[in-house]
């Protein structure tokens, strides 16, 4: 054999080997054919077979969550009920683990009514989880809920050997039906209680995969995609349940347990940067320069929650307040009721031991104290501590509603995104906690009120009682102001209140020490500064003295006391009457009644003050002393009497009041005592008698209640009253 044709023999494999490669070529591949209809129901086949085993997985672990559900209240949680074991909370521990049974045999029932006897292309599991989601989101809501709290208390038990006994008994009774039933060993009772949570996790995975499985053909494929994003939606509610939770116990354990150190310590840049940015937050809201984020339902509870809040604070204070006065009280309305049946009945009469016998009956104030603490005080106390609370939250909210209205005028980002999320986890929180919390406050405070108002009738019957059988109560008639009128005419009959009738009209004086009326502030007394003053500043026919002391009767007027130097400044008032002159006393400006003063005359101070002379100026007005009553009317009088009337009518002009006895005694003793008003007088409460000048008045008496005889009891047009005594001036006859 040629050595050429052996060297060539052994390349035969490789063109086989290269024919092979060129065979497998993309253009090779590219001419080949596509999948026939054959593949497809290949395809749709095994799919329908993957799903048909996915339906029977999750009705076969729905039955054995059933089951485990069932076993875990028949063998745990109802024994350890019925045992009513002091310090153990089943309800609490267990949640509403029975209304978690109850949703997961109703989903159980449903799941098995779309499947059994029903063609597999035609069974719709999506529909079944559709119409359960409300339900099933609400109970595993609670029961995830409570879960944290539920295994922190577990941890509590397990340290209680007692209780940790009981709780290892009843889970020994649970593993010996597992193992009867072949199932897997229970481990604890941690274990057991966190089987709801994980169940509704899983079921978001089992409809997933069902999906999958799930020709889009299929009449269950566009349900179990509306299936799938609801029980997301469940378990992204329960989350966002949780986070809400987690951060309220954040911020209410921040302001519990930190203490100034670990306040001081948090003290750096970032917060102060955050606190100065809610500063500015909240003034651009303030002026109105920036928009907020609003919430009217979280407003009107928030209102409604400080409205209770101060609500029950004002009733404990005021109660406590009343209690007090009633324990003051009662002794002494005891004692008062025995002291009028002192007076009422007879000493020797049948009922003389009755002090006796109420003071060997009970003591109905004790009861009512015992009531009133554990029925109003205790209560209200308890609810007013639970306010601190939600204020605290209130107020974190507030501060991240700032950050979230600050990061909505900058570029959305993360931070924006947090800031929003935070706000919206507490508001919501906020809302839904303040409805029920504003509902059972106001319940709890509408029951103590009530509590007490029925305590206080049962006070007040209880004290009539023991009152009522030892002496007779009659009815009070239907107007107690007939009776009361009734026994004051009946005391009118008496001879030694018939002269003293007039003492009923009682008045108040500014001088009475009981009841001051306000009264003008008094004015400082004029010094010879103030009278060098004047003669300095004002010419002498300006100037003028007051015969006597003027009281200020109306506004703008002044003082002015005997003796007094003034400058008329203007000869006439505002409204244009000439008895009312604008003086300067060198201490102050006002209207004093012309009157009043007489021209200044230097050489006259020389002269002796003591003689009562009639001069000329004293008889400036005379016309005022002429009666315009008919002569008829005039009393025929003897030459003493006319001297007695005319010094009479001279000290009531001259403002004298301390007039003697004889002269007082002899005006009182004329059968007509009618005088008239010098100026006119304004009252200054209802005891006091107004007057115009000129006017005719009618003297009851010459003195007050106390004595007084600068002011005088008069009668005017019908009506009574006091006026300043050197207001008046006797009527005389021409």
């Amino acid at each position: 054999m040629p050595p050429n044709l052996l060297v060539s023999f052994p390349s035969l494999p490789l063109l086989l080997l290269c024919f092979q490669i060129e065979k497998m070529t993309p253009q090779a591949e590219a001419s080949a054919p596509g999948p026939t209809a054959q593949d497809e129901q290949q395809q749709i086949r095994r799919m329908m077979a993957k799903r048909s085993n996915i339906i029977k997985e999750l009705i076969q672990t729905e039955k054995d969550y059933l089951n485990d559900l069932q076993l875990c209240i028949r063998e745990v949680v109802q024994p350890l009920k019925n045992k009513q074991i002091d310090r153990f909370d089943a309800d609490g521990l267990f949640s509403n683990i029975q209304s978690v049974h109850q949703i997961s045999a109703k989903l159980l029932s449903l799941l098995e009514e779309a499947t059994t006897d029903v063609e597999p292309a035609m069974q719709v599991i999506g529909g079944v989880f559709l119409q359960i989601k409300s339900p099933l989101e609400d109970i595993y809501k609670i029961y995830c809920y409570h879960h944290d709290e539920a295994h922190t208390m577990l941890e509590s038990y397990e340290k209680d050997e007692e209780l940790k006994q009981h709780m290892r008994h009843c889970i020994q009774s649970l593993k010996k039906i597992y193992l009867e039933e072949g199932k897997p060993n229970l481990l604890d009772m941690g274990s057991l209680l966190i089987k709801p949570v994980q169940r509704v996790m899983k079921y978001p995975l089992l409809l997933c995969e069902l999906r999958n499985a799930t020709p889009p053909s299929h009449p269950d494929y566009r349900e179990l995609e509306d299936a799938l994003a609801a029980v997301k939606d469940i378990n992204v509610n329960i989350n966002e349940l949780k986070r809400r939770k987690d951060l309220v116990l954040k911020y209410k354990k921040n302001d519990e347990d930190e203490s100034l150190k670990d306040k001081f310590s948090k003290l750096n840049i970032h917060s102060i940067s955050k606190k100065s940015k809610r500063v500015t937050n909240h003034l651009k809201i303030l002026t109105r320069g920036e928009s907020q984020v609003k919430d009217s339902t979280f407003n009107r509870e928030e209102k409604l929650f400080r409205h209770l809040e101060k609500t029950v604070r004002n009733c404990v204070k005021n109660i406590s307040f009343c209690l007090q006065h009633i324990q003051d009280a009662m002794p002494l309305a005891a004692q008062t009721v025995t002291e009028l049946h002192v007076i009422s009945y007879d000493k020797d009469a049948k009922g003389s031991d009755y002090s006796a016998t109420l003071s060997k009956g009970p003591n109905p104030c004790e009861d009512f104290v015992a009531h009133l603490h554990r029925l109003v005080l205790t209560p209200l106390s308890a609810l007013q501590s639970l306010f601190p609370g939600p204020q605290k939250l209130i107020q974190k909210r507030f501060d991240k509603l700032l950050d979230y209205n600050g990061h909505l005028q900058r570029a959305a980002g993360d931070d924006s995104d947090l800031a929003r999320k935070d706000y919206e986890a507490l508001n919501a929180q906020l809302v839904e906690e303040l409805q029920v919390f504003n509902q059972a406050g106001r319940q709890v405070l509408l029951n103590c009120l009530c509590c007490f108002i029925t305590l206080l009738r049962d006070l007040m019957l209880m004290g009539l009682k023991p009152y009522s059988t030892g002496m007779p109560l009659s009815l009070l008639p239907a107007s107690i102001s007939e009776a009361q009128n009734r026994v004051i005419e009946e005391v009118h009959s008496l001879n030694f209140v018939k002269d003293n009738s007039a003492t009923f009209i009682e008045r108040k004086l500014s001088f009475e020490k009981k009841k001051p009326v306000p009264t003008l502030s008094e004015m400082p007394r004029q010094t010879e500064n103030h009278r060098s003053q004047l003669l300095a500043s004002y010419s002498l026919e300006a100037l003028y003295q007051a015969k006597r002391r003027c009281n200020a009767t109306q506004e703008h007027d002044i003082d002015l006391l005997e003796g007094d130097l003034v400058a008329a400044i203007e000869q006439k008032d505002p409204l244009g009457s000439t008895s009312r002159w604008l003086v300067d006393t060198g201490i102050a400006k006002g209207y004093v009644y012309s009157s009043f003063l007489k021209p200044y005359n230097p050489a006259k101070l020389h002269q002796a003050d003591g003689e009562h002379r009639f001069c000329e100026e004293d008889f400036d007005n005379i016309s005022l002393f002429v009666s315009s009553w008919p002569a008829s009317h005039s009393i025929p009088q003897t030459r003493e009497e006319s001297v007695s009337d005319s010094s009479s009518s001279l000290n009531g002009v001259c403002g004298k009041p301390e007039a003697n006895e004889a002269d007082t005694d002899s005006i009182q003793d004329g059968d007509e005592q009618i005088f008239y008003a010098v100026h006119a007088f304004q009252a200054r409460s209802e005891h006091e008698l107004s007057l115009q000048e000129y006017q005719r008045v009618h003297i009851l008496r010459f003195c007050d209640l106390s004595g007084n005889k600068e002011w005088w009891l008069a009668e005017a047009q019908g009506q009574k009253g006091y006026v300043p005594a050197n207001y008046l001036g006797k009527m005389t006859y021409a």
